[in-house]
């Protein structure tokens, strides 16, 4: 296997020299030609008018005149011009290709490796020492590698996780349908469940495909001028129904009076996955409090949302934002664990910032800032 990855390399590095060679010897030779050609003709121009420059009243009266003349040596070129033309090509075309064989071969090698799955590999540090374009190049094939590992390793744990979320509902339908089949009297009640269990795994699909989207970057126009209070309040008055219905209230302060550019579908979704979750896991009776603010001498706005829940275990605040994390806290709560994930995806999507605090006393504050337009 090393074998047959180095020899293209060798092979590329022997092309890349020949190529050096003829363009500098072409390059080379064609410039000592012009010089010489260029000295020619100004020794003709110096003979013809006797003074090193000609002037426009030395050019006329040579007209007049009609004077032939004077000969003038043509340019010669001599064989040892040119083979020292070819030797000082060879030496720069292998200087040239040295220079570049080894940092070639590496990237050859990385991306060989790359493409047989080993997204361990990084370069940057063999392109040199020397911070040139070649290291520039290193440089962003590293970060490459690192981002693409990064959504793979993403993207086997969503599937992972997505995998073991549907096979409990699949499960649950599945021992419905035994039981409706076995106790016939039992139907309706088991019907009842299987819907049930079909409204989750429709909702769960809804959320992954939202995800997806997004992580994507699918249909994400962020050209609308968004109004953050006018926006807040409607998501306010919509979700205060909610939580009116399971005896908890949402408190509002809010002094923020600015303008956000983004989709403004995504970040009503991203602000209403916040809240109601805030709602769902404050105490029966509890406040849920909502403030907003600018921030950052103006140039931010500052969403905040605070529960009066039990909080999350600190070693898993950073986690909250992951798809289907479920703090143990928390784990018989009913919710496909991705509404907090799409809201960080939409939140750093518009250029913000999402983030999670335990609170002192009691309950979980999620921060929101937002970039607002300015002038």
């Amino acid at each position: 296997m090393t074998s047959q990855r180095a020899r293209p390399s060798k092979e590329r590095v022997g092309r890349l020299f020949w190529k050096f060679f003829v363009l500098i010897t072409v390059f080379q030779v064609g410039s000592d030609l012009l010089v010489r050609v260029w000295t020619v003709e100004r020794q003709r121009i110096a003979m013809v008018f006797h003074k090193p420059a000609a002037s426009i009243v030395g050019i006329v009266e040579h007209l007049k005149n009609h004077e032939p003349p004077a000969p003038v040596p043509a340019p010669r070129f001599e064989v040892e011009d040119i083979l020292a033309d070819i030797v000082a090509s060879l030496g720069s075309a292998t200087l040239l290709a040295w220079l570049f064989s080894k940092p070639i071969r590496s990237l050859h090698s990385a991306l060989t490796d790359a493409a047989d799955g080993n997204l361990n590999v990084r370069i940057a540090d063999r392109m040199g020492p020397v911070n040139d374009e070649l290291k520039d190049l290193g440089v962003e094939f590293d970060r490459m590698i690192s981002r693409l590992r990064t959504l793979i390793v993403a993207q086997r744990q969503l599937l992972k996780d997505v995998s073991h979320e549907m096979r409990s509902p699949i499960a649950r339908i599945e021992a419905a349908i035994g039981l409706a089949i076995q106790q016939p009297d039992q139907a309706p009640a088991l019907m009842e469940r299987i819907q049930r269990e079909s409204v989750r795994m429709d909702k769960l699909i809804g959320e992954l495909l939202a995800l997806s989207r997004l992580q994507a970057n699918v249909d994400n126009q962020l050209d609308e001028e968004i109004d953050l209070r006018e926006l807040l309040s409607d998501i306010v008055d919509d979700a205060q129904l909610e939580a009116s219905a399971s005896g908890r209230l949402i408190r509002v302060v809010s002094e923020l009076d600015g303008v956000a550019r983004g989709n403004v579908a995504l970040l009503r979704r991203a602000v209403e996955n916040v809240l109601r979750n805030a709602i769902k896991f404050s105490d029966p009776g509890g406040v849920v409090d909502v403030g907003a603010a600018p921030g950052a001498g103006g140039r931010v706005a500052v969403i905040s949302v605070r529960d009066t829940g039990t909080g999350v275990p600190e070693s898993e605040v950073a986690n909250i934002f992951d798809p289907f994390f479920r703090s143990s806290t928390h784990a018989r709560k009913e919710g496909t664990g991705l509404g907090l994930a799409i809201a960080k995806r939409v939140i750093e999507s518009h250029g913000g910032s999402i983030s999670a605090s335990n609170v002192p006393g009691g309950g979980l504050l999620v921060n929101i800032e937002l970039p607002l337009l300015q002038g």
